[in-house]
């Protein structure tokens, strides 16, 4: 069979009048007459002409699906061109470990998605029903979401960084907004608590419990603009 470099698939993405041809583990398949890419793209986030190692790995089936279609070619041992950018420690790493590319951001976002929408069901449960145990339990919610958020955040600019090249893509935008809008957030309501423990037993300006609540619809929009980076809906 014939090898190819990545340089030399990188030209077979199914544009142009070209042929689709993805590689995995080594082996090179034809994709082109393949309703699932479409113009050699698919789920409108995975072009053709590229290994797929990082990509299968994180995908919601497993590699058997590219043997059903025709083997061309084998890859020749390299460093993929999608990762020619990067410093040669972590392409080593990157090759080594490659649920690395996509993995560490999706592992951490959910600790400060879920400590803040919890920060934001207590204080709100705190209204309802006036326990001082909800409104003492959310604020602790409301310290860990602080504490992760940072890490959510490295994470990302990590991952935007190795797979889009730090490009400004519309969802990458928005997600960087709502991430500083948040973190602004988090360090106001702690300090404005942390300077009155007993506010809310002794009455509160109206606006601590709507910054809380307010928690809630950003960390919401910041997973679903994180959704649609991953898994894009179809149109």
């Amino acid at each position: 069979m014939k090898e190819m470099t990545s340089e030399e698939l990188l030209s077979l993405s199914g544009m142009n009048g070209n042929p689709a041809y993805v590689a995995f583990q080594g082996k090179i398949y034809d994709v082109s007459r393949s309703p699932l890419w479409p113009k050699g793209l698919h789920m409108k986030r995975h072009p053709a002409g590229k290994d797929l190692g990082a990509e299968i790995s994180a995908a919601p089936h497993g590699p058997e699906v590219l043997e059903r279609y025709p083997q061309v070619g084998i890859l020749k041992k390299g460093v993929p061109e999608e990762l020619k950018h990067l410093p040669a420690v972590l392409q080593r790493l990157l090759q080594q470990f490659p649920m690395a590319r996509r993995h560490p951001h999706p592992m951490i976002i959910h600790f400060p998605i879920a400590f803040l929408m919890g920060a934001s069901l207590f204080l709100l449960l705190y209204l309802l029903f006036h326990n001082p145990t909800f409104s003492t339990t959310g604020f602790y919610l409301l310290v860990l979401g602080a504490i992760s958020s940072p890490f959510a955040m490295a994470t990302g600019l990590f991952i935007w960084w190795i797979n889009y090249r730090l490009k400004l893509i519309y969802y990458v935008k928005r997600k960087i907004q709502l991430s500083i809008l948040l973190l602004i957030l988090e360090v106001v309501l702690i300090l404005w608590h942390s300077s009155r423990p007993n506010l809310l037993l002794h009455g509160i300006h109206l606006a601590y419990p709507i910054m809380m609540l307010i928690l809630t619809p950003i960390v919401g929009l910041l997973g679903y603009y994180g959704g649609q980076m991953t898994f894009p809906t179809e149109k």
